[in-house]
């Protein structure tokens, strides 16, 4: 019983290998207009450490050697030294010839070459691969893709060589009508046109913002896009066909594997930028740091090793290295944005989304998930590509906003400070010349008083007598003068216009210089201590005219428009130069300015100088 089942079993595998090893002709008829047949089950393999030749692999014994493909859309075979004959049979039932076209979904083919057989033997349909110009190839297409004609009531066996070593294997063919083949090219060209155009414009604006606000995140991010577009341009063999890479240094001269390290490590970098509230002394950090060079360098090394060609195992561990970095370059950006939305930047959700797909279709690719993409792009991952590209920039304005309004408000905050701390040494300021005032008043006026009565009764000398009379007379008159100029007395209960009016007629009376005072419009927008600030202003200014213009005449102008208050002063002297217009005199009417949220203009040269004081009145009329 035993040596029966034995036997059953035998007989019951070698029928599953025979059926396996028997190609079954692939029927034109299922090539329609608007199907994408793939057809890897109907293809028939052979593989050998050494290169076969075609006049050998027609032959015995290799002719029966050749297995049946698995029937799945993508076959990911990956890096290895063998060489690969690809045998497929097409039926034409039809009375007529066939047109079709045999899509290959290769990445990294050094050469390729398709045979026919004809009525003559066999012909080549053509070379393809980087080792070939785009112009030479059997069909202008960013992917390799054959031309073939099956004649009417006939079979026509293919024998497909390809020989991509030194680079990753990917087993995938289809059978398309031309029209279906047209239909996908034109949605192929305009998808990553689309795709390719928005990169570039967020990269342009990346890097715009970079120059406008000098935030480094910026310059980051759009070095990760150019990246991004070059990634694309390599994942769909576009460079071959709009960036002259069409050659074997072109191609070789940077790895796929090594570019998707250098973007997600970018990446990790704009986004280490972007989490401001994880801090740089925490393990995620450092971790995610330790990652990012490891994947730059990992990318450099890939790039030396994948244009020289270093011996296959030596190139197969740094391709993994590459690729292992990736995926956890890519669980750490998960995390990172976890983390940072649980430490409260809600900004973190933006990002997740926005990485979403992109992170699905990037895990994707890097554990070689079987995807018909690799067939008929766009995929997963490129969509998401650009779908991140919008959001993040996105996110990057929408931080750019909330930093400024930050950076206002921090900014509105301090000059309120400074207002305040102004505030109150003016009001010290005021408060010292007021008690002086009374001082120089009511304690050495009285004294100078009481000293002129005694002096008068004293017998002596009448001229000597006259003559210390009137120095206290004029000692009595200067002090009355300081203590007026300090605080005067009637300040509170007289307009602005009639003080500074008594005071100009002062300064004529009392100096060499022929001072005019002139007001339009008046307003009550000024409390007594805004007044107060605006006469001290007068006083520093006219002060400086006496000590040091050297001029003959000057004016004092006050306008009061609908919306501001504005002061002129001028003067015919000798000007100053921006050096010379430092002094504490100008600090002290800059601060009383700064205190009436105003703004200072001087315009000095040697013709004279003009000075003007610009307040707001609007936001006082809305206080008030």
């Amino acid at each position: 019983m035993a040596a029966f089942l034995r036997t059953t079993l035998l007989i019951i595998a070698t029928l599953v290998c025979a059926v396996k090893s028997v190609s079954q002709p692939i029927d034109a008829a299922i090539c329609k207009e608007d199907s994408f047949p793939v057809v890897n089950g109907y293809v028939e393999v052979l593989k050998t450490e050494v290169l076969v030749q075609f006049d050998s692999v027609t032959k015995p014994p290799y002719d029966s050697k050749f297995i049946r493909l698995d029937n799945d859309p993508i076959i990911h075979v990956g890096y290895d030294e063998f060489h690969y004959w690809f045998r497929f049979k097409v039926h034409n039932g039809d009375s007529t010839s066939k047109q079709l076209m045999l899509l290959l979904g290769q990445l990294g083919m050094r050469e390729g070459e398709l045979f026919q057989s004809s009525d003559d033997g066999w012909k080549s349909l053509g070379k393809i691969g980087y080792s070939y110009s785009f112009e030479s190839r059997p069909y202008a297409y960013a992917h390799y893709t054959y031309p073939i004609t099956i004649g009417p009531k006939t079979t026509d066996t293919f024998y497909l060589t390809t020989d991509e070593s030194h680079a990753y294997r990917v087993i995938a063919l289809a059978l398309l009508h031309p029209k279906a083949q047209k239909k996908m090219e034109a949605r192929f060209y305009f998808s990553f046109g689309l795709m390719i155009g928005m990169l570039l414009l967020f990269f342009f604006f990346n890097f715009y913002l970079y120059f406008s606000t000098l935030d480094k995140i910026h310059f980051w991010y759009s070095l990760y896009i150019a990246v991004q577009v070059l990634l694309l341009f390599k994942h769909e063999n576009l460079d071959a066909q709009f960036l002259g890479m069409d050659s074997r240094s072109g191609y070789r001269t940077l790895g796929m594997a090594g570019v998707a390290a250098l973007s997600i490590g970018m990446l990790i970098q704009v986004l280490q930028l972007f989490f401001t509230n994880i801090e740089s002394k925490s393990l995620l950090y450092k971790t995610t740091s330790i990652v990012k060079w490891i994947l730059f360098l990992s990318a450099a090394v890939h790039f030396v090793v994948f244009y020289i060609e270093i011996p296959h195992r030596p190139e197969i561990i740094l391709f993994e290295i590459a690729n292992k970095s990736t995926f956890v370059g890519l669980i750490l950006i998960v995390i990172n944005c976890i983390y940072s939305l649980y430490k409260g930047f809600s900004t973190s959700w933006l990002i997740l989304v926005g990485l979403l797909i992109f992170l699905i279709g990037g895990f994707e690719r890097i554990l070689f998930l079987t995807s018909s993409s690799y067939l008929f792009p766009p995929s997963l991952f490129e969509i998401g590509m650009v779908i991140e590209t919008i959001v993040i920039s996105f996110g990057l304005m929408y931080r750019y906003r909330v930093y400024q309004r930050e950076k206002e408000k921090v900014t509105s905050e301090l000059q309120k400070q400074k207002v305040v701390q102004v505030k109150r040494i003016i009001s010290a300021q005021e408060e010292e010349r007021k008690r002086i005032a009374e001082d120089l008043h009511d304690d050495l006026g009285s004294n100078l008083a009481v000293i002129k009565l005694n002096l008068q009764s004293l017998e002596s000398d009448e001229g000597q007598k006259a003559s210390l009379m009137q120095l206290l007379d004029d000692t009595s008159a200067h002090v009355r003068q300081v203590s007026h100029n300090l605080m005067p007395p009637e300040f509170a209960s007289t307009s602005l216009k009639d003080v500074i009016a008594a005071y100009v007629q002062q300064l004529n009376e009392d100096s060499k210089v022929s001072f005019a005072f002139y007001q339009k419009g008046g307003s009550k927008y000024f409390g007594k201590d805004e007044e107060l600030m605006i006469y001290r202003i007068v006083m520093e200014l006219t002060n400086n005219i006496l000590k040091h213009a050297e001029a003959t005449e000057a004016t004092i102008q006050l306008f009061y428009h609908d919306e501001s208050f504005e002061m002129v002063v001028e003067d015919n002297g000798k000007g100053f130069s921006d050096g010379s217009g430092n002094g504490i005199g100008l600090k002290s009417i800059q601060s009383r300015v700064q205190y009436l949220q105003g703004e200072l203009a001087i315009d000095s040269n040697k013709a004279g100088t003009t000075i003007i004081v610009s307040i707001p009145l609007k936001s006082r009329q809305n206080d008030s």
